[in-house]
């Protein structure tokens, strides 16, 4: 009979939402895969826990470990057992996939690996691929100039001179293209919790409510729903013809009528961030708005409607540039960005040009992608959106979400 406790095994009574040993064998194939062509040794992640735990897309991606931001140090090699540190070693709610995962200093990225790659001296000398030490159009996008610690680069470097330091991103960029029916399963759960969020909202969205308030309800049904933390919320609120800029956090501001509220909701399940967007107004809401609203939904179905394996994102984005209303008082342009384990990409903003390297991008069948079409209105630039995250098959794209599209009027 063993003698282990509840702490020294993995049981799914102490559990987060965590893919199959069939997804984890998947996944392990294919980036050793891409390892072995690209003659890397050894993978290893560093902690990297900012933009709400996206910044961790990749040690996510090969471990499932990082709840919540949590500090997750990982050691992949082309052969052998994957280790991982975090603040206690031992099990996880995530950690069903392995068991060699071992307590690390907070901060120590660096000396831990370091550690690690001098006890092996064959690694110590091979090629050591760091995760988001680059980023590429569809990896670490919002990241332009990697997202790892200096002091941490530095330490390794110093530590194993003999090793040759190259980036990981185009190896897990690649792998983490294209997702498996597991991973869009977790993607369309966490389309799930983001509408469960927005309802929240809606149930509470009034003239006369702080923001906080409202805030505090789309965390406590995050919560409720199974969400993991910290999702981002993308706030914009204000006057319809001058809102204040976006934020990630609520302001003491009290709604207004009159005001319009545009907000981007995140549902994280299993590490894996969804996203839906949407546009209310409170109190009332002027003709023009709706009519803006149609023209936004209208770019959002012809851009859906064209997303097939083999298409350009250019293409797209042509899609979605119209002008409406008498005398073009709208224009509406493409918003879209991947969907994952972290900040994927490509990253479109509306009506803003991209380089070659983006628009020649070409979608796949796996492929995820929020898609949220926006439009503007006299100068006022970013009027009303409307988004869902949705998936690329063989024959067509298909919205993970079930919510209408409407014009919420909150009184």
């Amino acid at each position: 009979m063993s003698n282990a406790t509840v702490e020294e095994k993995w049981s799914p009574e102490w559990s987060n939402a965590v893919f199959s040993l069939e997804e984890r064998d998947r996944r392990w194939a294919l980036v050793r895969k891409l390892m072995a062509k690209a003659g890397i040794d050894v993978i290893v992640c560093f902690p990297l826990t900012h933009q709400h735990g996206r910044g961790a897309a990749d040690s996510r991606y090969l471990t499932q470990l990082g709840e919540n931001s949590d500090e997750v140090t990982v050691a992949f090699p082309l052969e052998g057992e994957v280790t991982a540190w975090l603040s206690r070693g031992g099990v996880w709610p995530s950690s069903n996939w392995f068991t060699d995962i071992r307590a690390a200093e907070r901060g120590m990225g660096g000396k831990t690996i370091s550690t690690y790659l001098k006890e092996r001296p064959a690694l110590a000398k091979g090629t050591v691929a760091i995760a988001g030490l680059t980023s590429s159009p569809i990896s670490h996008i919002r990241s332009f100039e990697g997202v790892v610690n200096w002091g941490s680069y530095e330490t390794l470097r110093k530590s194993v001179p003999d090793a040759k330091i190259v980036s990981a991103t185009p190896v897990l960029g690649e792998a983490r293209w294209r997702k498996s029916p597991e991973e869009i399963a977790f993607l369309r759960k966490g389309v799930e919790v983001a509408e469960i969020e927005l309802k929240a909202l809606y149930g509470h969205a009034r003239p006369g409510v702080p923001e906080r308030e409202l805030y505090a309800h789309m965390m406590f049904a995050n919560a409720m729903a199974g969400g993991s933390f910290h999702p981002m919320v993308g706030w914009v609120s204000g006057p319809r013809t001058r809102p204040y800029h976006r934020l990630e956090q609520p302001s003491f501001r009290k709604l207004q009528h009159g005001d319009v509220v545009s907000v981007e909701v995140e549902g994280i399940w299993g590490g894996y961030h969804a996203q839906i967007d949407q546009s209310m107004a409170i109190g009332d809401a002027p003709p023009e708005m709706l009519d803006a609203m149609k023209c936004v939904w209208d770019a959002f179905d012809r851009v859906v409607a064209a997303m097939k394996p083999g298409v350009k994102v250019s293409e797209l984005m042509e899609l979605a540039e119209r002008t409406g209303l008498v005398g073009g008082r709208v224009r509406t342009g493409l918003g879209m960005h991947g969907r994952g384990t972290g900040n994927d990409g490509p990253l479109l903003v509306a009506r803003r040009p991209e380089p070659p390297e983006v628009r020649d991008l070409v979608l796949e069948e796996g492929c995820c992608f929020n898609v949220k079409p926006s439009a503007g209105i006299d100068d006022v630039d970013d009027y009303m959106r409307w988004g869902d995250s949705v998936v690329v098959t063989a024959t067509g794209a298909e919205r993970l979400g079930t919510r209408p599209k409407e014009l919420p009027v909150l009184k």
